[in-house]
Formats: C-alpha cells, sequence, structure tokens
C-alpha cells in the first residue's frame, strides 16, 4: 500500500513537472516577438502600427482557438492536443525568420496563436483527471508560475541574442527548444497515462463521467446559471486582465526604449526584473484567496485596484523615472499575474465534477485572448496618435473597470463557488445552492 502511494506522489510529480515544462515552452515562441520588435522597428522596415497587428494575429488566434479546443479537450486525447501544438508552433517559429512581409508574418503568427490554442484547455483535464481534485489544485498552481517564468526566460534569453546576434535568431532558438519539448511532452505522458488512469486512458472515464453529469454542466451554460453565478462578470474581468497583461508584455520594452532613449536590448533586460517580480502573484493569489478571502472574485477586485493604482501612479511624477516606471510596472505585471492564476488557472477548478473543466478553460482563456489581440493592436496605435501618455490613461480605465467587475461578481460568486482546496469532501459546494 505504502509503496503504491510513494508510486503515485512520484507519478504525479513528473505529471506536474512535464505539464511545467510544456507550458514554460509556448511562452519562448510566443514573447520572443515582442522581445524583438525594438530591433525589427529600428530597422525601418516595419512600423509600430504595422507590428502591433501582427502581435494582435497571436492573440486573435488563441482567443479564437481556445473555446473550441475547450469543447474538444473535454473529449480528444489531451496527450496528441498539446504535443500536436507544441510541434506546430516549433515549426511555425523556425520558418518565421524566412517571411519578410507583413501579411506573411501575420498569417504565421495567427497560424502559431491557433497551434498554442490547443495547449492549455487540454492540459488542465488532463491533470484532474490523473491527478484527482486535491492533487490537481496544486499542480495547476505550479502551473501559474510557468507563465512568468516563460517570460522571464524569454526575455533573458532575446536580450543575449539581441545582443550578440539579430533578431531572427530569437525565433530560431525557441523553435528548437518546442521542439524538443515536444518530443519530451510524447515521450513522458504516453507512460504517465497508462499508470495513473483507470484502463490505461482518460477518454473512457471521461465520456462516463459526461453521461452521469451532464444536467448539473447544462445548468451552468443557460443564461440563468451564468448571471446567477456571477460568470458574466468574472468573463469580463478576465477579458480586461487580458488588455492588461499581455496587452503591456507585448508594449512594455518599447515603452521604456523610447520613452528613456534607452538600447533595446538594455529596454529587454530591465523588464526581466518586472517579471521576477510578478512571479509573487502566484502564491499571493493562493494565500489571499484560500487562507483570507476565500472568493475569486473579492481576491481579483484587491489585485485589480493595486494595479489600478500603480497607472494612476504612472502618469504622475513617478513616471518620470526610468526605474520608477520599471517598479511600477513590476507591481501591475505581478497583480495581473494573481488575478490570471485566479481566473483561469483555478476558476475552472469549480466546474472538475460537472466534466467541464477544459470548456471553461477554453471559454476563459478565449476572452482573455481576445482582449489581449485588441490591446496589441490599439496600444500600437494610440502611442502613434496619442502618445505613451494618452496611452497610460488608457491603462487605468482598464484597470478600474476590473475593479468593478470583479466587484460585481463578489457576492454571486461566493453564494455558489465550490471547495476545490479538498478542504470539505470532496466537491460539495459550499451553500448547496445547485446553480453550479
Amino acid at each position: 500500500m505504502k509503496k503504491d502511494r510513494d508510486r503515485l506522489v512520484r507519478w504525479t510529480a513528473l505529471l506536474g513537472a512535464v505539464c511545467w515544462l510544456a507550458y514554460f515552452s509556448i511562452y519562448l515562441g510566443r514573447l520572443n516577438f515582442s522581445a524583438s520588435m525594438g530591433r525589427m522597428l529600428q530597422t525601418g522596415l516595419w512600423g509600430r502600427g504595422q507590428l502591433g497587428s501582427v502581435a494582435a494575429a497571436f492573440y486573435l488566434a488563441y482567443g479564437i482557438g481556445q473555446l473550441p479546443s475547450g469543447l474538444l479537450g473535454d473529449r480528444l486525447s489531451p496527450r496528441w492536443m498539446v504535443g500536436i501544438g507544441l510541434s506546430g508552433s516549433a515549426l511555425v517559429n523556425l520558418l518565421f525568420p524566412a517571411v519578410q512581409t507583413v501579411t506573411g508574418m501575420q498569417v504565421m503568427w495567427f497560424a502559431n496563436g491557433l497551434l498554442q490554442a490547443m495547449i492549455w484547455p487540454p492540459m488542465v483535464r488532463l491533470v484532474t483527471d490523473l491527478a484527482g481534485a486535491a492533487r490537481s489544485v496544486n499542480i495547476i498552481l505550479l502551473l501559474s508560475f510557468s507563465s512568468p517564468a516563460g517570460m522571464l526566460c524569454t526575455y533573458l534569453a532575446s536580450a543575449v541574442l539581441l545582443k550578440l546576434g539579430s533578431w531572427q535568431s530569437c525565433f530560431l532558438l525557441a523553435g528548437i527548444w518546442l521542439a524538443g519539448t515536444a518530443v519530451c511532452w510524447f515521450l513522458s505522458i504516453s507512460g504517465l497515462e497508462s499508470r495513473m488512469s483507470p484502463g490505461g486512458g482518460t477518454g473512457k472515464k471521461r465520456d462516463v463521467q459526461h453521461r452521469t453529469e451532464g444536467k448539473r454542466a447544462v445548468s451552468f451554460l443557460t443564461p440563468h446559471g451564468i448571471a446567477a453565478s456571477g460568470m458574466l462578470w468574472l468573463t469580463a474581468a478576465a477579458l480586461l486582465h487580458g488588455i492588461l497583461k499581455d496587452g503591456l508584455t507585448t508594449w512594455i520594452p518599447t515603452c521604456l526604449a523610447e520613452e528613456f532613449s534607452i538600447p533595446s536590448s538594455f529596454s529587454v533586460l530591465l523588464t526581466t526584473v518586472l517579471l521576477v517580480v510578478s512571479l509573487c502573484g502566484v502564491p499571493l493569489a493562493q494565500i489571499i484567496n484560500r487562507r483570507c478571502l476565500r472568493n475569486e472574485a473579492s481576491a481579483g477586485a484587491m489585485f485589480y485596484l493595486l494595479a489600478f493604482g500603480s497607472l494612476l501612479c504612472m502618469t504622475g511624477e513617478a513616471g518620470n523615472s526610468l526605474y520608477g516606471t520599471v517598479a511600477l510596472f513590476a507591481i501591475v505585471t505581478g497583480m495581473m499575474t494573481a488575478v490570471n492564476t485566479l481566473l483561469i488557472s483555478l476558476l475552472p477548478l469549480h466546474f472538475g465534477k460537472e466534466g467541464r473543466v477544459a470548456t471553461v478553460s477554453g471559454v476563459l482563456n478565449a476572452v482573455t485572448y481576445l482582449g489581449s489581440a485588441a490591446a496589441s493592436a490599439v496600444f500600437g496605435y494610440t502611442t502613434e496618435y496619442a502618445g505613451w501618455q494618452g496611452t497610460q490613461l488608457v491603462w487605468c480605465v482598464c484597470g478600474a473597470a476590473g475593479v468593478l467587475s470583479c466587484t460585481a461578481a463578489a457576492g454571486k460568486w461566493k453564494k455558489n463557488r465550490k471547495d476545490i482546496y479538498g478542504e470539505r469532501q470532496g466537491y460539495q459546494n459550499e451553500n448547496n445552492t445547485g446553480i453550479l
């Protein structure tokens, strides 16, 4: 019995490690474009609006792809969906430097977005299927670190590559890394599925769960269920966090370089500082949500408020200093990492018993990256016509709207959220309202 338990612990740890590596790696093949944007602008071949539209193409495709990825992720093999996403993204990154036209770059980066959209929702489903309710929370929280860690490594590696070589090398390195990750994924997950799931796979188990618990899932998908649970407001908060999280990440290196007249490689290096700080957002979200507020909406409102205050300070005297601006950006990205942990990582786990983890995850990711797509393009044009000060005011409006959205959802969500931490028996609804 003890040996079986020890084996399960080892397999669960390996599952978490492989999933972490996979999700970490996709950031190397996503944010390399943002990190390279300053150097690409210096070539004079493309304008800010044009390159912003390329970044927007990725986020638009990523957002569009999340919903079908979530729906299919609850039905098809997550191992194959994630593996295809990793392999395809590797190929796109390897081919991207050969494309010189804006239209060609838009098409390639749009394809990259669709491929990377195949990864997160099926991965969440795989974790909940193989690891079970209590352990899945720990793994999902671990995965939350992979996002800022991936950003950090992308900007560090890009800073070195931009200093020593060309912007094309950022894409070639990412492609090689993603290809190796895809091989690791297929080899590892195949063995883990045969050891950790009954009958050697997840599909049959999930199909049975869909048939036996489908009625409760349908109740959530009705307009009444969405409105009564506060999910409509939380979806709006996810959209706004996408605008701030990825919209800012896309433009921060360029903002620092242009506002303070520093080299692109140095602006990328400074960006890594705020990404290190943003790692604190994951444990902070866990502590505030689990030990203090026990409400993802209330915790989200608090983090949005801190981000809004920092953005407001950026429009004042503190925004005139390079390192003051970097510090404020660090607070904002840290708070958005915390919001991401709450809304994208933890919120879908409340629907584990209904067999709709991947579906809800896909919906929330879809609206998040539709916001990211809009921000990447709009911020490029607002900087051209309104300058960085005008763009900062737009960021403030988004922060304030995030506070209002989470606050509006807090009361309803508190009545309907579930015990995802396993501190009560199973996934029992805390108030037995039955809406979710």
